[in-house]
């Protein structure tokens, strides 16, 4: 399928495709992620490459009016003047609205902050304030003028784990009530599988807590009050620092997204996905990561410990989030402390219930998730470069 989007670069490879903008020369694509400013190749050009969509790279100084300058970002740095490190002549087509710059981000960090720091920078360089389109998988974006969020993650994973069958995911006999993984440290995380430790949900279930994946997070920034859920803090330091709790791969491979290890789905009956995000960094947006999609794929009923409407979001999309089986009210609950408290009740009733009957009466939904999953495919992509081509 054809695109019409055109992408430009400031250095073409020798097979003349575009190296990444504003990436450090001579670095491998392993390296790009670990060197400022963190700027890498953008994932939708793999989406259109694993999925037959044609698109064309030029050189800045080929690119006709009406190309995109892309600009993947791995990390948002608010320190960093982006527009400083595009060189004079790009920036001067870009000031003069020949080509647009293209921001490309899978993360779901607070689009409005984002915003607030592009425009100062678009004023001081003198820029049209609409001289970008900035991509994020943050549902916020689509409230801010220039953003546009795009679920990423779904096409993410849809790709990356293309060549694994779920055909085998409903398969096995289920012995185990739940799936519970969990991997880089974060308080809210550990506050939250802690919880269901203790009140005893994680009993006969696969869990995991990889507190040794520490990302320095601060127990400061917990979005879940500890004090209204009655945990003391000195518990939960010891429950983190007793960890790890592995029951999934080990801390070299549960990133490896490629390939998932399907024991710990196949004999579960329910998936307890533990987001990326709790509260979205302020900014009442939802993010939805391969997290949810991986027993969407491989055929799990599931809870969502994450951003309120997460399950909103889901059905905007065309899922069944079983809403006849599964309490799902906390989905609507924005106070971070309250909608935990809402998780683990439903989780505990749950518990207590036939699980066998509960998957069944899932399984239609299961199904039609699974089908509606691979479809998505092709009508996420159709949507993102529609909207791009809206936006120039």
């Amino acid at each position: 399928m054809k695109t019409n989007l055109t992408f430009c670069y400031d250095k073409l490879n020798p097979d003349n495709t575009g190296y990444p903008n504003l990436t450090r020369s001579g670095l491998t694509w392993k390296e790009w992620d670990f060197h400022w400013p963190k700027t890498v190749a953008i994932r939708l050009n793999n989406f259109f490459e694993n999925n037959g969509y044609h698109y064309t790279e030029v050189s800045v100084d080929a690119a006709p009016v009406g190309s995109w300058y892309p600009v993947g970002i791995s990390w948002f740095d608010f320190s960093c003047d982006y527009f400083a490190l595009i060189p004079n002549d790009t920036l001067e087509l870009i000031r003069s609205r020949k080509i647009k710059i293209l921001f490309y981000y899978h993360e779901g960090d607070n689009p409005y902050r984002i915003d607030e720091r592009l425009q100062t920078l678009c004023t001081e360089h003198t820029l049209p304030s609409d001289c970008y389109l900035f991509i994020s998988a943050n549902t916020a974006a689509n409230n801010i003028k220039n953003f546009l969020y795009f679920s990423d993650h779904e096409s993410f994973f849809a790709s990356i784990n293309r060549r694994q069958s779920s055909n085998l995911a409903l398969n096995t006999e289920k012995i185990y009530d739940f799936t519970v993984l969990s991997r880089a440290h974060k308080w809210w995380r550990a506050t939250c599988v802690f919880d269901l430790f203790r009140n005893h949900a994680l009993e006969n279930s696969i869990w995991s807590y990889h507190s040794d994946c520490d990302i320095g997070d601060d127990i400061n920034d917990n979005p879940i009050d500890l004090s209204r859920i009655e945990l003391p803090i000195n518990d939960l330091q010891r429950f983190v620092g007793e960890g790890p709790y592995r029951y999934d791969l080990d801390s070299s491979r549960y990133n490896n997204h490629r390939f998932v290890d399907l024991n710990t789905i196949n004999q579960s009956y329910f998936n307890l996905v533990i987001e990326t995000h709790f509260d979205t960094d302020q900014s009442s947006g939802t993010f939805l990561t391969e997290k949810t999609f991986k027993p969407i794929k491989f055929g799990q009923p599931f809870i969502i410990i994450g951003p309120a409407h997460s399950l909103k979001l889901l059905r905007s999309l065309g899922y069944k989030t079983f809403d006849n089986v599964i309490d799902n009210s906390y989905d609507s609950v924005e106070d971070n402390t309250e909608r935990w408290t809402k998780v683990r009740d439903t989780i505990l009733k749950i518990k207590k219930e036939n699980l066998k009957t509960l998957f069944d009466k899932c399984y239609e939904d299961i199904i039609y998730n699974q089908y509606h999953f691979t479809s998505r495919i092709k009508d996420n992509l159709d949507y993102i470069v529609n909207q791009i081509n809206c936006r120039q």
